[in-house]
C-alpha cells in the first residue's frame, strides 16, 4: 500500500508539471515578435534587485494569451545567489521555478498573462532580478519565451549581462572617492618672507630701470632745468652790470665842474 501511495503521488506531481510546465519549444510561430525590452549592463551583488522586461508582440488578426518563461543561466555566480520576482502591476504574479541543470532555472507563470496580445497590442513580462552579496562575478544570460495556451512556443528571444561580485566593487573606487587635482597636488604655502620680498622686475622692467630718468621726472633735476637756472643768475647778473655803469655814466667829472657865484678871495 505504501509503495502504491508513493507511485500514485510521483504521478499526480508529473501530472500537475505538465499542466503547469509549457510544452517543448521545438518551433516558433510566424507573425509573433518577442524582445527584451529593458534590461541592465552589469548586475552588483547585494545592490538591490534590477528589473528586466520582455515584450511580445504580434501580426496574427486572431488574439491569444501569453504565459511568460525565462530561463536563467549563469556563469560564475551560484543559483542559489540568484533572486527572482515576477511582477505585474497589481503585484507579485505566482510562478513555477525549476532547475533545469548546468547552472540554469526556468522560471514559469502558473496563469496565463493578464494581458492578451493582439494585433497592434502587446503583452508585458517584468522581473525583478537581483544577486546576494557573496555572489561571485561574472555572467548571466537570459533567455525568454512566449507561449500561447496551448502550450505551444509562440517565440523567444535572450540576451546576457556582466555580474559584478561584492570583492570586485569594492576593489573599484568610485568616482566620488578619487581624489581631486587640488587634493593630491596641493600648493604650496607661501612664507612670511616670500610675501615680504618684491618680486623680481622681468627682462622689459630690468630694460626700463636702465634708460635715464627724463626732464618730467620730478625726483632727478634735469640739465635743462639746471641750465635754466644758470642762464636766468647772469641775466640777472648782467643787468645789474648795465644799470651799474648808466648810474655812473650819469656823474660829473672833476675838471668840468660849473663854477659857482663865489670866488676866492685875493
Amino acid at each position: 500500500m505504501r509503495h502504491r501511495a508513493a507511485l500514485l503521488s510521483t504521478i499526480l506531481a508529473v501530472v500537475a508539471a505538465m499542466l503547469v510546465l509549457p510544452g517543448r519549444a521545438s518551433a516558433v510561430v510566424p507573425g509573433f515578435k518577442v524582445d527584451i525590452t529593458e534590461l541592465p549592463a552589469t548586475f552588483t551583488a547585494g545592490a538591490g534587485a534590477r528589473t528586466v522586461t520582455v515584450v511580445a508582440t504580434s501580426e496574427q488578426n486572431r488574439c491569444q494569451k501569453v504565459r511568460w518563461s525565462m530561463f536563467i543561466e549563469v556563469d560564475g555566480p551560484d543559483l542559489d545567489d540568484v533572486e527572482v520576482a515576477r511582477v505585474e502591476d497589481d503585484g507579485d504574479f505566482p510562478v513555477r521555478v525549476e532547475n533545469a541543470g548546468n547552472g540554469t532555472a526556468r522560471i514559469t507563470d502558473v496563469q496565463l498573462d493578464p494581458g492578451q496580445l493582439c494585433r497592434g497590442q502587446t503583452v508585458t513580462a517584468r522581473y525583478q532580478i537581483g544577486f546576494d552579496d557573496d555572489a561571485d562575478s561574472g555572467r548571466v544570460t537570459f533567455r525568454a519565451q512566449a507561449f500561447n495556451a496551448d502550450r505551444t512556443l509562440l517565440q523567444e528571444t535572450s540576451s546576457s549581462s556582466q555580474v559584478r561580485g561584492e570583492e570586485e566593487a569594492e576593489e573599484s573606487p568610485s568616482p566620488e572617492a578619487s581624489p581631486s587635482p587640488s587634493e593630491s597636488s596641493p600648493e604650496p604655502e607661501e612664507s612670511a618672507d616670500d610675501e615680504d620680498a618684491e618680486p623680481e622686475p622681468t627682462s622689459t622692467e630690468a630694460e626700463i630701470a636702465a634708460v635715464p630718468a627724463s626732464g618730467n621726472d620730478t625726483g632727478t633735476p634735469s640739465l635743462l632745468g639746471a641750465g635754466l637756472i644758470i642762464g636766468g643768475i647772469l641775466v640777472f647778473l648782467g643787468v645789474g652790470l648795465l644799470l651799474r655803469l648808466r648810474m655812473r655814466s650819469r656823474q660829473p667829472q672833476a675838471g668840468n665842474q660849473l663854477p659857482t657865484g663865489f670866488y676866492p678871495a685875493n
